[in-house]
């Protein structure tokens, strides 16, 4: 009797160690070794949504040319109803005209009568041809769409595919019946309560042509809540077997690692970066061009958390897509570069993904915003006249977007500021012209 107590006793210890040692190693209270997920594989976890090549790669500006006058917007409402139309459009064969435009930025500046959409990258045409059902199998990037109002002999409009940074002018045209359609957006422009704002021509080079407000503007600035990805559930995303991989705490950051791939999440600064030298697999392994592979890629990889546009491909080696406010404006952090996703390839493989593990919550109803008023086009030029350390002819663009700050308690705040394009590099506009954490103009 005795000896079946003890052995119950005993029975019962080694029961209750079990659980314990199991509820130990569950949820890892030692504190610097994840523990591996039960099973020897994991199923990847998808934390943003998924989306098409036209919802990333789109124009992010309209601008009217109509009498002598400039009329701009961003409106995200006007720019996807002009998309969808010309999707309905019946272009003709492209011709390379390049070598006939000496000057692009005066060429453009020349197509009065138009209505022109920018893109924020160059995009290239055998991309975004089949988002406008097109044909043909050019090879050329393009920034800038002009579409003419004006037809000529034939009946038909100009239509123009231009890329600033390459000095590349493609022609096209349209007919008489799309053209009375595009007609209709000259209606907006006038109207009381027009997105459009008046703008003026700036030529910094012969090269590249911006368009500046002539008033000063009065734009929102926001606040808003956001939520923090968690860690594993990054590691579910990011990983093509999450069972096996580690985890590892430090100071200012914390790891995951298996045998190929090192992701890394900066808790000050929200950093969050993969890189995998064997490269980030892409499911599909297509030979398409790496921008769709891009966004592909973040399908497979989580998906897409807050609202990104694609604006840059760096020599096929880097592909940058930035977050954009819901009102159309681009947001920038220059400092820790969070509002951007970046992906790294080599030898077109992806290797490294650059992102942030923020969740902006409820983007349409942020919980607290007001007014400001930002300076005008023409001071933006009185600053680029007095600053002696910026030569004109390296600028590339002027935007006004907003500057995004993370505090403590991880609100995104966004100002609005004017940024430009400087020998390939985004700055903040300040007093000296290097950049800074200056709003305006002083």
């Amino acid at each position: 009797m005795k000896y079946e107590s003890a052995k119950s006793g005993i029975l019962i210890f080694l029961i209750a160690l079990s659980l314990l040692l199991y509820y130990l190693l569950w949820t890892d209270q030692g504190g610097n070794i994840e523990a591996v997920d039960s099973g020897s594989t994991m199923e990847q976890e998808r934390i943003g949504a998924t989306k098409e090549i036209g919802q990333v790669v789109k124009p992010d500006r309209i601008y009217q040319h109509m009498e002598g006058d400039h009329y701009g917007t961003v409106s995200v409402e006007e720019l996807n109803s002009l998309v969808d139309l010309l999707k309905q459009f019946s272009f003709d064969s492209f011709q390379n005209i390049s070598s006939e435009v000496e000057n692009v930025s005066q060429f453009m500046e020349n197509r009065t009568n138009s209505i022109e959409l920018r893109f924020p990258g160059d995009v290239p045409f055998g991309i975004y041809k089949n988002i406008l059902g097109m044909e043909g199998d050019n090879s050329f990037d393009f920034d800038t769409i002009i579409l003419s109002y004006t037809l000529n002999a034939e009946n038909k409009a100009a239509v123009y595919f231009i890329s600033q940074s390459n000095k590349r002018v493609y022609e096209t045209s349209i007919v008489a019946q799309d053209v009375e359609k595009l007609e209709a957006f000259k209606k907006h422009v006038k109207e009381a309560e027009s997105a459009y704002l008046t703008y003026f021509a700036y030529r910094p080079n012969d090269q590249y042509l911006i368009y500046l407000p002539k008033e000063k503007v009065e734009v929102n600035k926001y606040k808003y809540f956001t939520r923090k990805i968690e860690s594993i559930r990054l590691k579910r995303a990011l990983f093509s077997n999450p069972s096996i991989a580690q985890k590892e705490i430090y100071s200012n950051w914390e790891e995951y690692t298996d045998d190929s791939g090192l992701l890394r999440i900066y808790k000050d600064t929200h950093v969050v970066s993969f890189f995998k030298p064997s490269g980030i697999t892409n499911e599909l392994n297509n030979q398409n061009h790496i921008i769709s592979n891009s966004i592909e890629l973040m399908n497979q990889r989580g998906g897409w958390i807050n609202n990104y546009l694609y604006v840059g491909n760096d020599d096929d080696t880097r592909v940058t897509f930035r977050l954009y406010n819901t009102n159309g404006m681009p947001v920038f952090n220059l400092t820790t570069q969070i509002s951007d996703i970046r992906l790294d390839w080599e030898n077109s493989i992806a290797q490294r993904l650059f992102t942030n593990n923020l969740v902006i919550i409820n983007t349409n109803t942020p919980f607290d915003f007001s007014k400001e008023t930002v300076s005008s086009g023409q001071d933006v030029l009185l600053y680029f006249q007095n600053n002696k350390k910026v030569k004109q002819e390296k600028i590339q663009n002027i935007v006004l977007g907003y500057n995004m700050q993370v505090d403590s308690q991880s609100i995104v705040s966004l100002q609005p500021t004017w940024f430009y394009q400087y020998d390939n590099k985004w700055y903040q506009l300040s007093s000296d012209g290097t950049g800074g954490n200056v709003d305006g103009l002083e």
